[in-house]
């Protein structure tokens, strides 16, 4: 009877599905086809002559785009806001060249930050560009702590007078559980090696602990210095003038009012406040003005890029592969964003499977996760390696733990002074749920043929056997993580130790240390890893997941619509929500089939 009733439902279920398919499949048709005409009409608009490229950066820094499904994007009317590194500065390095561009103005109102290394990386960029002789102007109402780092790299910054531009330094604050916990009576189940892994501290305290503290302090102090040195070199301020300032800031409020825009002119942070008017009209009396005189002359980066795009396929003989590895590491399949073992795995294969791919180079930003996927990729670059193509590593922003061991066996690993890096420890982590059922009355029983059996349940709790079985292979994963590293890097157990236990460690400091070799950037790794291979004329290759037609009529639009889909500033319970639902989706993420895990949560978020 039940099937009869279901019937209508599985037919209407069924008649959504085509449905859906049907419109995706027409929007997606209309959109790229409207991309081919943009691409090979004659009537597509051009770069305007002596024009500006305009850098509109928007939301968060990344090396790898976030995977979002068509219908969730539609469905929840938001966009995820993420600006692609690699595209930022491939639009710089063209536009240096370009001479149809004369100009480059930053507009950061948009722009939400990025680690300390990405934004190095682009501040960077814009200091090349204006070694070509081209000015740069920034001009956004207010600068954030990340986009004045980019801003001071301008000739001239303007800034609206009611806005500010004051970096407050950087910190590092995390919730903790334990009384939410003990309140429903949830068990935590602890297993870790290494002092420094404080990766379940919320579930077991109610406060940091020193080592996590210490630990965090010491790469925020180093990003900190990172900051002022290169904000007082770009400004031509005294060495040490902001931190003093920001120390006497009392002093400084009182000698400009209170108010904050006269606040960022007097230390020096930028160089006029103006109106929106104001501001428009400098810009058109530098750069020169659209033909209906109300904006100056200029091209956003991403319309800029779309212009140069090309669907030529390099036929070189040699070839130099770049694997991105990005964001959390879990057991199987994952989209971008993630780092799913068999998904990174395929793409490792997709490169070698090129005849021309003679090396390869791991970019790596993750902070690790599942000990069983870490290794799963580190034994699939070990065959690349057994196949005489050499593997540079490239440590972004954070590649510490997991991120770290799928590395630790690469040829050379480069990392940029402020990456952090490190945290070789272990844990293992499993929340149950007895006693909270006990409180209202559920319990469980039944048989087993083992001690094992049935030994580990959220409902159940967790026998001692069961727990000793996971502490030992907690402990066997951390002699198996020190003594690879030892191996890898030409090192002695006892020395990786010493440095391990979960500590986390800045670029600079694992130079010194001996778990990186070289300070250097992404093109570093590239001339180390042709070098290796032997190569003096190749090419570079990003391998990017083989996609069907589908899939990419899909992306393309999801990518189109996202465009037109507004973002929505957090609000204070908006973050208190996001910060809740983090951790749930941290712990639903935990995917490791023996329960190990080497995942730095010490390290800053990607995001």
């Amino acid at each position: 009877m039940l099937q009869y009733l279901l019937m209508p439902l599985r037919w209407l279920w069924r008649l959504l599905t085509i449905s859906q398919t049907l419109v995706f499949g027409l929007l997606g048709l209309v959109i790229l086809g409207g991309l081919l005409t943009a691409l090979f009409s004659d009537d597509t608009p051009g770069i305007p002559d002596r024009g500006a490229l305009v850098l509109d950066l928007r939301g968060v820094l990344v090396e790898e785009k976030t995977a979002v499904e068509p219908l969730e994007l539609l469905q929840s009317g938001e966009r995820p806001m993420e600006t692609h590194l690699r595209s930022v500065i491939r639009a710089l390095d063209l536009a240096a060249d370009d001479d149809r561009i004369g100009w480059l103005v930053l507009d950061l109102d948009e722009f939400a930050g990025g680690l300390m290394p990405h934004l190095e990386r682009v501040a960077d960029a814009i200091r090349e560009f204006k070694a070509s002789g081209k000015p740069v102007i920034a001009a956004s109402r207010a600068y954030s702590q990340s986009s004045l780092l980019l801003a001071a790299e301008a000739d001239e910054i303007l800034m609206n007078a009611e806005y500010s531009a004051l970096p407050e330094g950087f910190a590092a604050y995390r919730m903790y559980f334990k009384r939410l916990f003990d309140d429903f009576d949830v068990n935590v189940n602890l297993f870790k090696v290494g002092k420094y892994k404080s990766a379940a501290e919320p579930y077991f305290r109610e406060d940091m602990s020193l080592e996590d503290k210490e630990a965090r302090l010491e790469y925020l102090a180093a990003w900190w210095g990172a900051y002022t040195s290169r904000i007082e070199a770009a400004r031509s301020l005294e060495p040490g003038s902001l931190d003093q300032d920001l120390t006497n800031m009392k002093a400084v409020l009182e000698e400009s009012k209170g108010n904050l825009g006269q606040v960022a002119l007097n230390m020096g942070l930028v160089d006029q406040l103006v109106t929106e008017e104001e501001m428009r009209d400098h810009l058109i009396d530098l750069i020169g003005s659209e033909e209906d005189e109300t904006s100056y002359t200029g091209v956003g980066y991403r319309a800029y890029l779309a212009e140069q795009m090309t669907f030529e396929e390099s036929d070189a003989d040699a070839k130099v592969a770049i694997i991105t590895a990005t964001g959390g590491i879990v057991d199987g399949y994952a989209g971008p964003g993630q780092i799913g073992s068999l998904s990174l795995v395929e793409r490792i294969h997709q490169a070698v499977d090129d005849d021309a791919v003679k090396a390869i180079v791991l970019r790596v930003n993750s902070g690790g996760g599942s000990k069983t996927a870490s290794e799963i990729i580190r034994q699939s670059l070990l065959a690349v390696q057994a196949d005489d193509i050499p593997v540079v590593a490239s440590f972004g922003g954070v590649a510490a733990s997991g991120g770290y061991w799928i590395s630790a066996s690469a040829d050379k690993i480069f990392a940029a002074n402020t990456t952090i890096t490190g945290s070789i420890g272990i844990f293992g982590v499993i929340p149950t749920f007895e006693k909270t059922l006990d409180r209202y009355g559920i319990t469980t029983d039944g048989v087993s043929t083992t001690p094992l059996a049935g030994a580990a349940s959220i409902e159940r709790g967790i026998s001692p056997a069961f727990a000793e079985l996971i502490q030992a292979n907690i402990e066997a994963g951390y002699a198996q993580f020190i003594e690879m590293v030892a191996e890898s890097r030409g090192m002695s157990v006892e020395a990786v130790d010493n440095i391990a236990q979960g500590r986390v460690w800045t670029g600079a400091a694992a130079k010194e240390i001996g778990l990186v070799d070289e300070i250097g950037e992404l093109q570093a790794a590239i001339d180390a890893a042709a070098e290796l291979a032997e190569l003096t004329d190749f090419d570079v290759w990003h391998v990017e997941p083989e996609r069907s037609t589908q899939e990419q009529i899909i992306e393309a639009l999801t990518a189109s619509v996202s465009d037109y889909l507004p973002s929505r500033p957090a609000t204070l319970l908006g973050r208190i929500e996001s910060a809740m639902q983090a951790e749930l989706e941290w712990i639903d993420s935990l995917n490791d089939p023996m329960h190990a895990y080497v995942i730095c949560t010490d390290c800053p978020e990607l995001r």
